[in-house]
């Protein structure tokens, strides 16, 4: 069983508009609507592709409440812990004449002294049949910087392999508690060691640097340029394939979605690798969040080459 987490649960929302004017009336052509959260959109990509996988996190309010009815009608199993107060909506905007996308998300709950701790009460309740646990996506307000770290450390008390998908300072803290997976993006990685642009270099001589710690895989994912993974054996870059990108918000959570279920399943970290890219790259072909199609990923996995460098 692979457990998901997500501690500042959205729904998020899609209006799709002719053109967005600034200071005046906007019609929405579209509109999509789904329960997200970082964590939630790694579990949707792992249920769509086979895997066995469970969403926690918390909710609170109409918006939670609304959060949960979205995710059972897509039959994904979840298991949240109850806040007092309300859960936040994410809204992405896409101009269809341009294709440039906005977002405005809200900070979302303040999480109480005891909702924190019930939470690690039902982590600990998890870790009895999970095997991996992907933490995933920004700490809500009232949760400490080492919230990361604390569960990284729990859970691998119990074996449980830790996927960690964050940044700022919940990554750099999460870090120390070395996960088995982290998955920064460049700006991440340039934001964690303080530099404000990046070479391959750069990113190879960091990632390096991390897995010497202990971090079985190291993982940056580069959008159109494909990924860097850094892995005991070696290094690798896999490229992307060729698509035409419709909306690239959750493209990096179905990547960590792909690389996880294959991992799950027993794969060589490379296929896993080839998978991470293929399931990005197809989320970013449409306009839905992380819903891909096990089909259309297999059918980009025969573009995608991985190279040792």
């Amino acid at each position: 069983m692979i457990t998901t987490l997500t501690l500042n649960a959205a729904i998020d929302q899609v209006y799709e508009l002719d053109s967005l004017m600034i200071g005046q009336t906007n019609r929405v052509l579209q509109k999509s609507q789904q329960g997200g959260g970082k964590g939630v959109n790694v579990a949707r990509v792992i249920a769509s592709l086979g895997g066995e996988v469970s969403i926690g996190g918390f909710v609170g309010g109409l918006n939670g409440s609304k959060i949960a009815e979205l995710l059972q009608e897509e039959n994904l199993q979840t298991d949240f812990v109850q806040i007092v107060e309300e859960s936040r909506i994410c809204l992405t905007i896409i101009n269809q004449q341009t294709k440039e996308m906005s977002e405005l998300l809200e900070v979302g709950p303040t999480i109480h002294e005891q909702e924190w701790i019930k939470m690690l009460s039902w982590i600990e309740t998890q870790a009895e049949h999970a095997t991996y646990f992907v933490l995933s996506g920004s700490l809500p307000q009232g949760i400490q910087k080492t919230a990361y770290a604390t569960i990284i450390k729990l859970l691998k008390e119990k074996g449980i392999r830790v996927a960690l998908d964050t940044s700022g300072d919940a990554l750099k803290k999460g870090i120390t508690a070395i996960p088995f997976i982290i998955k920064p993006n460049k700006d991440e990685i340039a934001q964690l060691i303080g530099r404000s642009a990046l070479t391959q270099e750069d990113l190879v001589h960091t990632g390096v640097k991390l897995q010497k710690m202990g971090i079985e895989h190291v993982c940056f994912s580069l959008g159109e340029q494909g990924a860097l993974f850094v892995h005991p054996s070696g290094v690798y870059k896999v490229n992307a394939p060729s698509i035409n990108v419709v909306n690239t918000v959750g493209s990096g959570d179905a990547f960590l979605g792909g690389l996880i279920y294959k991992l799950s399943h027993g794969a060589d970290h490379t296929e896993a690798y080839k998978w991470a890219v293929a399931c990005g790259s197809a989320n970013a072909a449409h306009n839905e969040i992380a819903k891909v199609q096990r089909k259309n990923v297999e059918k980009l996995i025969d573009e995608i080459q991985i190279t040792k460098i």
